[in-house]
Parts: C-alpha cells; sequence; structure tokens
C-alpha cells in the first residue's frame, strides 16, 4: 500500500474531531478535516481522499446525504465512508449502509476498534485497486490477442471463434481461387541477403493485400513466394469471378509500376478457377483458415501453366467473365489429375461500348 494515506474526518464537534486527529495521525495517515457535508463535499472536489470518515448529525445536509452524493459522482462513487455516529438504532445504521457506507462505528467509540476498520477498507480499497488495474492489463492483452486473432482469420471465421470457441468448415458452393506466383524468386533469391528477400516479399504481398481487400477478396496464406487468395470465402459474394479477375489484373499493373522504380524487378504468372470450396480451421494451438478442394488444385495448375505477367483463367472462370472482360482465344492442355482442360488468358476489362453491359463493382474505382 502507499507510504502514506489521506482520511478526511467529517465531524462538526471540535473535540471529536481533535481525539479523531490525533488518533489517525499517530498512525501516519494524512488528516483532512471538514466541519459540514457542504465542506466536505467542497474539499473532496479538490482533494481525493482515500476513506472517509463521517458523522451523519451535521449542521446543513446530514452524513446521510453526503454519502449518497459522494456515491452519485464518478469520481468520488469509490471512496469507502466509515460512517461514525452517536445515532446507535438499527434503522440508522440501516440508513449508513443503504446511503453507501461500508462501516458503522457508534459514539463513544474505541480507538482500537476505529483503527481496526479503517485499515481494513484501506486494505480492501488497496486490493480493489489493484485487481482494477490488473482487470485493465487483461482486458488491454485481451483486445491485443482479438486484433492478432482477426488479422490472422477472416474477420467473420475470427468472431464465430471468439463467441463460440469453434469454427465448422463449410462448403462454399460458388468462389473463386487465384494463385500468384513470382516467377523465378528462389533463383533469384539465393543471390540476396535475407533481410532483402523478406523485405521483397512484404513490401509486395502488402501491396497485393491492399488490393485484395479493396476488391473483397480474402487472402488465404503465402507459401513461400506463392500469394493464395479467393472471393466468395468465407462469406458469399455473387461478382467472386469479377472481384478475382480484376484483383488479379490490378496486381499486376501494381508490380509493372513497381518494377519502373524499385532496384529489383519482379513477376507473377497467375491462375484463376471458379468452383465449390471448402473452407475451416486447421488447428487447435495455432490457428490456420484454410481452403481445400479441387478448385484450389485447378487454379494452382492454372497459375503453373501460364505465361508471366498474365493471367490464366479456367474454362469455368471464363465462362462467368466472357462477356466482362476480354479474353485471348482458349486453348487445350494437359491438366495433371485433371486430363485435357481449356484455358483462356485474361487480357482486359470488357470495353463499354454500345451493347457491352457495365461491370459491377463494389462501389469503389478501379485502377484498370
Amino acid at each position: 500500500m502507499p507510504d502514506q494515506q489521506t482520511i478526511l474526518i467529517v465531524e462538526d464537534s471540535p473535540v471529536n474531531r481533535k481525539i479523531l486527529n490525533e488518533l489517525l495521525r499517530k498512525q501516519g495517515y494524512n488528516i483532512l478535516n471538514a466541519a459540514s457535508g457542504e465542506e466536505a463535499l467542497e474539499l473532496v472536489g479538490k482533494i481525493l481522499p482515500d476513506l472517509i470518515i463521517l458523522d451523519i448529525l451535521l449542521p446543513g445536509i446530514n452524513g446521510y446525504t453526503t454519502c449518497i452524493r459522494l456515491q452519485d459522482d464518478p469520481l468520488t462513487r469509490d471512496i469507502p465512508v466509515i460512517f461514525i455516529s452517536s445515532l446507535d438504532a438499527t434503522e440508522d445504521k440501516i440508513g449508513g449502509f443503504e446511503a453507501g457506507g461500508v462501516d458503522y462505528i457508534t459514539k463513544p467509540f474505541h480507538p482500537a476498534e476505529v483503527i481496526a476498520r479503517i485499515c481494513t477498507h484501506l486494505r480492501i480499497r488497496h486490493l480493489q485497486r489493484v485487481l482494477a488495474k490488473k482487470n485493465i492489463l487483461l482486458e488491454e492483452e485481451k483486445q491485443k490477442s482479438e486484433d492478432l486473432l482477426q488479422n490472422v482469420l477472416p474477420r467473420r471465421v475470427a468472431r464465430e471463434l471468439l463467441t463460440t470457441g469453434n469454427c465448422a468448415p463449410k462448403l462454399f458452393p460458388e468462389a473463386t481461387v487465384c494463385f500468384a506466383d513470382i516467377v523465378n524468386f528462389t533463383a533469384a533469391s539465393s543471390r540476396l541477403s535475407p533481410e532483402t528477400i523478406i523485405g521483397e516479399l512484404n513490401e509486395i504481398f502488402t501491396g497485393f493485400d491492399r488490393i485484395a481487400t479493396r476488391y473483397n477478396c480474402e487472402r488465404m496464406k503465402t507459401i513461400g513466394d506463392a500469394y493464395l487468395f479467393v472471393c466468395g470465402v468465407p462469406s458469399a459474394d455473387p461478382r467472386h469471378a469479377e472481384n478475382i479477375a480484376r484483383s488479379s489484373l490490378e496486381m499486376i499493373e501494381f508490380l509493372d509500376r513497381r518494377n519502373q522504380q524499385a532496384q529489383f524487378a519482379w513477376q507473377i504468372r497467375v491462375g484463376i478457377h471458379s468452383g465449390p470450396v471448402i473452407g475451416g480451421v486447421v488447428g487447435t494451438e495455432k490457428y490456420l483458415y484454410d481452403i481445400f478442394g479441387d478448385t484450389v488444385n485447378i487454379a494452382a495448375r492454372m497459375e503453373e501453366l501460364g505465361s508471366p505477367m498474365r493471367v490464366n483463367v479456367s474454362s469455368a472462370s471464363h465462362a462467368i467473365l466472357h462477356d466482362r472482360f476480354l479474353f485471348t482465344s482458349g486453348q487445350e492442355v494437359q491438366v495433371k489429375g485433371k486430363g485435357k482442360q481449356i484455358m483462356y488468358t485474361l487480357t482486359s476489362p470488357q470495353p463499354l461500348n454500345r451493347g457491352s453491359r457495365k461491370p459491377t463493382t463494389n462501389n469503389h474505382k478501379t485502377a484498370l
């Protein structure tokens, strides 16, 4: 506890006030004095005591009213008030507790009783303050943990985990998945320092994150120099394919602009596929929200078969996007595990000529 604590004595009797002053000063307390309730309220507005000894029978407002006003003020409601009075009836004591007092001492009082009760309530208040500080620190740490969880996981998934402690796997029948892989990064990075490698990836993926977020897409994870993101998971979006397509084109533009000024120039291959996806949390101690299914695998194959700084699109995604974007002619390719597939190269959004339908957006401007 603090070395010296302050006690306010509210007592209109000079004799009782002197006795209490001498008694408490011997115990090392700092003493404030008031002869009325009004004087006490004015004093605590300037100096907050650690404890108040309050008589009931006072000139002006009585002790009950004084205590009630202290309780009504957020700055003083936590100060313990010990009533000390010659009133000894049960209803007088009940009135004191109902007004907000923590204890009641009857006059004439015994010095040892006064000291014991004061020590007890000051100790309780000290422990309450310590607990309040710990609760604030605990709440701050809890908020940090929640913020971290929401940075690691999609917000809807993080909220579900925080609320229920569980996130059940779910099938998303309509989603679009995209892989963006930096070309020749492994070979090139062998000549760079670890700080440079991480710095380059951090700058590129941070730029990708901003673009993906703007188009309501969700970054699932990075796998080395590969960037995996999705739209339609964990929340359905009817424009999932369009959002992914626009994000991909803008990511390539972002790299083009960056390459004009950055020390190191990088290229990416991009692959897109649309279809059903399973999403769920993996792990019980280290959480990872991940997506699974053929849609993810085919998107990865589209990326592998693509050309640098081009967006390779499966026939499923092309069927959704063909009236809103321009593509090169489809070509037949052999997809590992899936046989022959038709893939297309996405070049740009469809021009807004007469007869063309205006592309839908998510209420934002697109730098295309």
